[in-house]
């Protein structure tokens, strides 16, 4: 991962350059950062694949109506907060009670918490 530091006009940057580059730009947290796709999947989407795929753009247009929405930040951010201190002793049981799946991956930041919760929530209904 490169780091980018650009000054104006570009206060952030986002996507590729061109369709066919393999360098992805992205803004995170005031930072930019670039990502390099060394061996990406060029064949046919399965169609087991596509209703995940759809759960999980709808849940990312979802996070950022809720995350611009500062009630619903404000409720976030609480339920994350429980979430963090589960999930340090426990990391199984506090996906299974909050974000509704039983792995064991651990949600560093609010975002891809809120993310694989709303996910979660499109698949299972």
């Amino acid at each position: 991962m490169a780091r980018l530091e650009l000054a104006n006009p570009f206060d952030e940057m986002s996507g590729k350059f061109s369709k066919t580059d393999r360098i992805v730009m992205r803004t995170r947290y005031g930072k930019t950062h670039a990502y390099a796709y060394r061996h990406p999947y060029t064949g046919p989407i399965s169609e087991n694949r596509k209703p995940i795929i759809c759960a999980f753009s709808q849940a990312v247009k979802q996070c950022k109506v809720e995350m611009s929405d500062p009630q619903r930040l404000a409720y976030w951010q609480d339920l994350y907060a429980q979430y963090t201190k589960l999930a340090k002793r426990n990391t199984v049981k506090a996906n299974r009670q909050f974000v509704g799946t039983s792995s064991d991956k651990y949600y560093l930041t609010l975002r891809g918490f809120i993310i694989a919760t709303i996910s979660a929530r499109l698949r299972s209904a």
